[in-house]
């Protein structure tokens, strides 16, 4: 309508030039369209119409909340000195809001207004964020609509720092520090009204406690370690620039203490333990000669019985019990893909299948739901079905392999999996889904080695030492990870 209204005085004004050059038409001011109109700002334009040279002492548009123009905001534009167009934008006006806009200029000291216009003010969207899972310090963009200069964002509590704000519509924050939970949900405030998304967002979690050191002066590695109801249990291996280490160490997680438990057996390096069967291993006598360990051990508590020794040589093989049953498998001598399975009904040894790929205890492994998980040497994870001992390729581990020689834990439905050698990354592996989520970094020195883990009370339990190559009297230390913790 505004458009016909324009055409028609200019066929008219062009009419009456044609006529004459004489007749000298009025000053017409007229408001043409809103170019654009946000959440508190808008940009309009109007014109200046006459068939002669004329000087504006000054125009622009006046805005107000009511058509009677009262406590109008003026958009001063300062002087025109020749008729045509003219664009003038403000902001900080209300969101949702209704103005009446009209167009002016000040000729000869006359003001001269054009038809006011209605115009409505937009409502803030919020429509979507990504990522949707970062740490603090990371920037994730916001997507929605009508979104001014000015507005807050919030991750629950915690205020975020805006970074820019691209046409209203795609704004950039830093992610704040954590209120102290994992899952909060975004929103962005406007004048006093909040906006807030429909999905959370996801803090990268989990908290590391450090509980205690090993109670030995000094370092050890190549051991072995088992958890059951009697406590957490490591020991035997190697002493740093020492012999071998003979004892087994006891800690009790719910009173924080460490004792010590005597084994029968041979000092040995890279036996293999589960809950209540440890077995083989290998004793370097020297550079040249390495003597093999056959002996294997039933497991009650803390104390050891002695089982008739295991048919095959045992050095860092991967050992589960599931159902029952003890499964043993590859190693780093003789055959690496090689599988068994013990019957403590019969006290007997069946060799079954071999796995698909190598597989050893440097790399981490589980049980879940009656089936047994093996990392292999590249980071891929088979799943091993007892029923029918079919292998099957679940997925690929997304961290850094280091130097081998990383670990895995369950929780409920989740297993978590790295802190190999000269790494510090671990994952959050969903059981359900087998898809991957990164989680805090362990403190302490990214050189360090895994001694031992093991669940209690819903957290996790590392006990980690600084690699044999790192100088100085460093203690091994015990942490606790608590994943979903801030």
């Amino acid at each position: 309508m505004r458009k016909l209204l324009f055409l028609s005085i200019l066929c008219l004004l062009w009419v009456g030039w044609a006529c004459t050059d004489e007749v000298e038409t009025p000053i017409i001011v007229t408001t043409e369209d809103a170019l654009f109109v946000g959440g508190d700002k808008i940009r309009i334009s109007g014109r200046l119409i006459t068939n002669r040279e004329v000087l504006a002492s000054d125009h622009g548009f006046i805005v107000s909340e009511t058509e009677a123009f009262s406590s109008p905001i003026t958009i001063s534009l300062g002087t025109k000195e020749s008729p045509g167009r003219f664009i003038g934008e403000t902001s900080g006006l209300k969101i949702s809001q209704n103005y009446w806009v009209k167009a002016f200029s000040v000729v000869e000291g006359q003001e001269i207004t054009g038809q006011a216009v209605r115009i409505q003010m937009l409502t803030p969207v919020v429509e979507s964020f990504t990522p949707k899972f970062a740490k603090v310090g990371d920037n994730i963009s916001l997507i929605g609509r009508n979104i001014p200069e000015g507005s807050k964002v919030f991750f629950g509590t915690q205020e975020a720092q805006v970074i820019s704000n691209q046409f209203e519509s795609r704004i950039t924050v830093r992610v704040p520090a954590s209120g102290g939970t994992a899952l909060v949900p975004i929103r962005i405030e406007v004048q006093g009204k909040s906006f807030q998304f429909a999905e959370q967002f996801e803090y990268q979690s989990g908290k590391y406690t450090k509980v205690s050191d090993f109670p030995e002066s000094f370092r050890v590695y190549n051991t072995t370690f088992f958890y059951n109801s009697a406590g957490f249990h490591v020991g035997l291996g190697l002493i740093r620039l020492g012999g071998n280490y003979t004892k087994i160490k006891r800690f009790n997680p719910q009173t924080g203490t460490w004792s010590e438990v005597a084994f029968p057996g041979n000092p040995r390096s890279y036996s293999f333990a589960t809950a209540n069967y440890l077995g083989g291993g290998a004793l370097e006598v020297d550079r040249q000669i390495v003597s093999l360990e056959r002996s294997f051990y039933k497991i009650d508590g803390s104390a050891f019985t002695r089982l008739p020794d295991l048919p095959f040589v045992s050095v860092e093989q991967v050992a589960v019990e599931l159902n029952g049953m003890l499964y043993v498998m590859g190693g780093t001598l003789n055959s690496t893909t090689s599988v068994w399975r013990f019957s403590p009904t019969t006290n007997t040894w069946v060799q079954l299948p071999n796995a698909p790929v190598g597989l050893s205890s440097q790399n981490p492994f589980f049980t879940y739901q009656n089936k047994i998980y093996v990392a292999s040497s590249t980071g891929d994870i088979y799943e091993f079905n007892p029923d029918g001992n079919a292998w099957t390729k679940k997925t690929t581990y997304p961290g850094s392999l280091g130097q081998g020689y990383g670990i895995a834990q369950v929780l409920g439905t989740k297993a978590y999996v790295g802190l190999y050698r000269r790494a510090n990354d671990l994952y959050e592996l969903d059981l359900n889904t087998f898809t991957w989520k990164i989680k805090n970094t362990i403190p302490g020195l990214p050189q360090s080695i895994n001694l031992g883990h093991f669940e209690y009370n819903g957290s996790i339990y590392f006990l980690r030492s600084p690699e044999i190559s790192v100088f100085g009297d460093l203690p091994i230390e015990l942490y606790k990870f608590e994943p979903n913790a801030i």
